[in-house]
C-alpha cells in the first residue's frame, strides 16, 4: 500500500465519489470533485517546477481550496508547509526561507505579505480567489497517479508558534499523520455519514489532522467557517448538525 496521505482522499473518492467532501454554505464539493481538483493543483505546481520532495507554502482561509492544494502537493510527493494567513511578510520570509519552500499558495486577501517575502527569497506566489481557479488550471494536465512515497518521508512541515523564539519546522511524516488519523477513529469511530465541523484553522495541527484529515479518511463531510465568528458557528452546527 503506497502510504501518501493523498490516498486518503483517493479512497474515499473511490468509495463515495458522490458523497459531499467539502461544505462551505451552500457550496457543496463531492469528493470525486475534490480528487480531481487536486490532480489539476498538482499538475500546475509540476508545471511550475516543483518536484517530488519540494516543500510548498499553503497560506490559505479554511476554505475548499485548502484540501485542494494540500492533497494536490501530498499527491505529486511534495510537502505541506500551511501557513498563518495572517502573518506578516517578515514572518513569511522566514517560513519560506527556513522551509525552503519553492512556491507558495496564497489567498488573495492575504497575499500582499506572501509576494512580499517570495520576493526577497527567490519562491514564486499563486494567488487564488474564489474565482480565479478554473483559470490558473486551464489546459493543466492531471496528474492521474499519486506518488509513491515511504512511510517516514516527510508529508507537512507544521510550524511552531514561537513564543520562545523563531517558528521551529516540525516535520511530521506520513506514518506520524496516519498514525494519529487512526487514533481519532479509536477514539470517535466516524464513519461516512458523519459531519465533522471545520471552525478551526486547517494550517493549525487539530483542524488539519482531526477535522480535515479525519473526516477525508473516512469519506465524512467537513464543513467550513472561513473565520471564527461564535454566531455563525452556532449557525452551522444547527444546519449541518457536526459531531465534532
Amino acid at each position: 500500500m503506497n502510504p501518501n496521505l493523498a490516498t486518503l482522499l483517493t479512497e474515499s473518492a473511490e468509495k463515495y465519489p458522490e458523497r459531499t467532501a467539502i461544505r462551505l454554505d451552500d457550496t457543496a464539493i463531492p469528493y470525486a470533485g475534490l480528487e480531481q481538483v487536486s490532480k489539476l493543483v498538482a499538475g500546475l505546481l509540476l508545471s511550475k517546477g516543483v518536484e517530488a520532495g519540494d516543500r510548498v507554502g499553503i497560506m490559505l482561509p479554511n476554505v475548499p481550496h485548502f484540501p485542494m492544494v494540500y492533497f494536490g502537493i501530498l499527491r505529486m510527493g511534495a510537502r505541506v508547509v500551511p501557513m498563518n494567513v495572517l502573518l506578516t511578510a517578515r514572518e513569511v520570509k522566514h517560513y519560506l526561507s527556513n522551509s525552503g519552500a519553492k512556491v507558495v499558495v496564497a489567498w488573495e486577501d492575504f497575499a500582499p505579505a506572501a509576494i512580499e517575502a517570495a520576493e526577497e527569497v527567490g519562491a514564486e506566489v499563486i494567488s487564488i480567489n474564489p474565482t480565479n481557479v478554473g483559470d490558473l488550471i486551464q489546459g493543466i494536465e492531471p496528474l492521474e497517479e499519486v506518488v509513491e512515497v515511504e512511510p517516514d518521508d516527510t508529508a507537512v512541515i507544521l510550524y511552531t508558534s514561537g513564543t520562545t523564539g523563531q517558528p521551529k519546522g516540525a516535520e511530521l511524516t506520513h506514518h506520524n499523520i496516519r498514525s494519529n488519523i487512526e487514533s481519532i477513529k479509536d477514539l470517535f469511530n466516524p464513519n461516512e455519514e458523519d459531519v465533522f465541523f471545520g471552525g478551526l484553522p486547517l494550517f493549525h495541527v487539530f483542524g488539519q489532522t482531526v477535522a480535515m484529515n479525519g473526516a477525508v479518511s473516512v469519506g465524512a463531510e467537513i464543513t467550513l467557517l472561513p473565520r471564527f465568528d461564535p454566531t455563525k458557528a452556532l449557525e452551522i452546527i444547527q444546519r449541518d448538525k457536526p459531531f465534532t
